[in-house]
């Protein structure tokens, strides 16, 4: 009798040990479920805190935010190659940040606004002085939060973070010589024309107007962002 029992006891243990270790995977794995979407909430959080921070800006920030709130856009965190992307789902557009990005206003703030800005001017020709507008942006976000062109590639001064995706996106627009040899060298890089060039080639007296608007434009944009240049440290 007593072998008997001994013999059902080992019979028993590995059926035993697998629903302890089925628990201990079930355990394991609720945890980490738990920690992710507290890490969620919190990248979340910390999103909503820079869209606060940039409309509380003096300029660019404010009109991106404007922009975001009046096409109903939202921000969201989410695990992806990608810095940033915008997605569009049953007539919502999305933008999602990745959750591997530090979570500091001044690195998701001028991410959200390359994006916006990139809506913003997608009626215009594509065109160095497009893409120049798009990153001055972004870039003057950052500045109205504090960023500092002369310490790039550090985007957060306090903690001294690196991010190549905002440093790429902004630094050709803080030239030192000038929004104009800023223009060139993000059209040479980008390989696109400018308008002036456009406008040589252009077919139609319907495609010039389109351009000539599209120069008045960046005229006014120029201006506009002139002393932002400035007050950043450039010319």
């Amino acid at each position: 009798m007593r072998y008997a029992a001994l013999a059902a006891l080992l019979f028993a243990s590995p059926a035993l040990a697998q629903d302890r270790a089925a628990e201990i995977d079930f355990q394991n794995s609720l945890e980490d479920a738990q920690r992710a979407a507290k890490a969620s909430t919190e990248k979340q959080a910390a999103i909503e805190r820079a869209l606060v921070a940039m409309n509380d800006g003096p300029e660019a920030g404010g009109v991106v935010v404007a922009y975001l709130r009046e096409h109903g856009i939202s921000v969201k965190p989410a695990a992806q190659t990608e810095a940033v992307k915008t997605t569009v789902a049953a007539g919502k557009t999305v933008i999602t940040l990745s959750d591997a990005l530090p979570a500091y206003p001044r690195v998701y703030s001028p991410l959200i606004a390359k994006e916006i800005a990139a809506l913003m001017l997608a009626d215009m020709p594509v065109c160095a002085e497009r893409s120049y507008m798009r990153r001055a942006v972004a870039a003057r976000v950052w500045t109205e939060l504090g960023g500092e062109p002369a310490k790039l590639p550090v985007i957060e001064p306090l903690t001294g973070d690196k991010v190549a995706a905002v440093s790429d996106e902004i630094a050709p627009w803080a030239d030192k010589n000038g929004a104009e040899m800023a223009l060139y060298k993000i059209g040479e890089a980008e390989k696109l024309k400018s308008i002036p060039d456009l406008l040589d080639s252009a077919k139609d007296a319907a495609e010039k107007a389109k351009l000539d608007a599209a120069n008045a434009r960046f005229v006014a944009f120029l201006i506009d962002e002139k002393l932002a240049r400035q007050a950043a440290g450039l010319r």
